[in-house]
């Protein structure tokens, strides 16, 4: 609920407390950098560069069977299946029914039209696989468009409290996004600083205390294959770019604790009070509530440049959540840390690429043991020529009259492939079982040899991802609450 006007929302933040929020971010457990591998994985692009090169030198192809991406493309697809839409229940009240309807109204207009569901399904994409999603829930700033908007936010550019223990962050101290925008626009964005937004200049140095935080958003050296080069990640573009005229605002977000006096009326509800209201009066003179103190939290905003302020004040929403709502996957015991399904899969999925390419190597590949002068050519042509699939090779007949132990032979290992080819299916095997996602849940068809078979797979699958399915429940609900708070602030 909106605090009454005149009430107090806390101190400002100022550049010295900034700078240790900086440091507690700094300090945090790295994970970002795995979760770009992970990502990176999932997209498709498995390859490592230096491993390229290797298998070049040696005559590998370079070889990729992607079954992250279909795993996770596939309980992407189960949540779209069973998305459901917002409804808002009265509470027991009577004429409450007329009130949920309109509310249920309102609700799904603004599902539709901030593109919420489109949003929720990135970071559940993201969720899935990496273990953390973000969705932003504000007021839409251009007047054109829906009065909100539902966005997905990277995770890199996404910073919080890791000490915070509830999944919504409602206890958290506070929360801070990069973002690298024109200095033209944020010239106007704050005008009242105009003159120092111009005069930051990339080469000077003045990139701001989100500049060092540069765990995650860096190239992985990952590819899909040995021809295709990758360019420069977005974050690496806009921090080396100088061209771009870019600058680094600091979107911080923060919590003060405050003491404040409440009022409690029969029937359960405690709302703040307000000495202006006359029902708050009314209430306390009929006996029909009593005052308490509390220490409640209020939420505040500020923009930073570097050390440089640009705003601060009291946060523009009706409810006392950070606008960036959290899908988690899931979470470390010791430290917090969030991962994904990708995260077991990696091994499997190495192993799976190296044995089809040693595989598709070992086919055309032969070995030859003969003895020096057995034939009539150079080494170099020799070893050229025996790779052909038409190989002609010319032996010296006056060598083999000569030596009574010469001798000349081309061997395959078969066997050895073979053996290839049944490690391939173990790790196939295994990317199911780590994942959970069965090859039912995939649409494909699978070991299961009759319908009653293949709907238990499917239930098993849907168990070994109940827990992630509930996380993003307790997501999507959060994003609703602030969509219906923002409703009911403007009715």
């Amino acid at each position: 609920m909106k605090p009454p006007p005149g009430a107090d929302m806390g101190e400002p933040m100022t550049p010295a407390e900034f700078a240790g929020i900086i440091d507690q971010a700094i300090d945090q457990p790295p994970w970002r950098a795995t979760a770009d591998r992970e990502a990176d994985y999932i997209d498709g692009n498995q390859l490592d560069t230096e491993l390229l090169q290797r298998m070049r030198k040696l005559g590998i192809p370079p070889a990729k069977e992607n079954i992250i991406g279909p795993a996770i493309a596939a309980v992407c697809g189960y949540e779209a299946k069973t998305r459901t839409d917002w409804r808002v229940t009265p509470d027991g009240d009577p004429g409450g029914q007329d009130v949920a309807d309109a509310l249920n109204y309102r609700i799904n207009q603004a599902e539709r039209h901030s593109k919420a569901d489109a949003a929720m399904s990135e970071a559940f994409r993201a969720q899935a696989g990496v273990g953390l999603g973000w969705v932003e829930v504000a007021r839409s700033s251009n007047p054109f468009d829906f009065k909100y908007r539902c966005r997905y936010v990277h995770r890199n550019e996404v910073f919080w409290d890791m000490r915070a223990q509830e999944r919504d962050l409602s206890d958290a101290t506070w929360l801070l996004r990069e973002r690298f925008t024109h200095k033209s626009r944020a010239a106007r964005a704050f005008p009242k600083h105009r003159e120092l937004i111009e005069q930051a200049d990339a080469a000077s140095g003045m990139h701001g205390y989100g500049a060092v935080i540069t765990e995650g958003g860096s190239s992985t050296g990952l590819m899909q294959g040995v021809d295709v080069a990758r360019a420069w990640t977005t974050r690496e573009h806009a921090w080396f770019r100088a061209d771009e005229q870019e600058v680094c605002l600091s979107e911080l977000w923060y919590r003060r604790w405050v003491s404040v006096a409440v009022l409690k009326v029969r029937g359960g509800r405690v709302v703040e009070y307000d000495v202006g209201n006359p029902y708050h009066q009314a209430a306390l003179e009929s006996g029909a509530g009593f005052l308490e103190r509390a220490t409640v939290p209020r939420v505040r905003r500020a923009y930073f440049m570097g050390p440089f302020m640009l705003f601060d004040g009291p946060s523009p929403y009706p409810h006392h959540l950070f606008p960036y709502v959290p899908f988690w996957g899931y979470r470390e015991d010791m430290t917090r840390v969030p991962f994904g399904l990708a995260r077991d899969m990696i091994f499997p999925q190495d192993n799976l690429n190296a044995t089809l390419a040693k595989l598709r190597w070992g086919l055309g590949a032969s070995r030859t043991e003969r003895t020096k002068g057995a034939v009539e050519m150079t080494d170099a042509q020799f070893r050229q020529m025996i790779g052909r699939p038409d190989a002609d090779v010319i032996l010296n007949a006056k060598h083999f009259q000569e030596n009574p132990g010469a001798r000349f032979e081309v061997k395959r290992d078969f066997q050895l492939n073979s053996q290839q080819f049944q490690l391939m299916g173990d790790a196939r095997a295994a990317l199911e079982r780590v994942s959970g996602v069965t090859a039912a849940m995939q649409g494909r068809q699978g070991t299961a040899t009759s319908g009653v078979q293949e709907q238990t797979q499917l239930e098993q699958s849907q168990v070994s991802i109940a827990d992630l399915m509930d996380n993003f429940k307790d997501g999507r609900a959060t994003v609703g609450e602030m969509l219906m708070a923002m409703e009911i602030a403007d009715m």
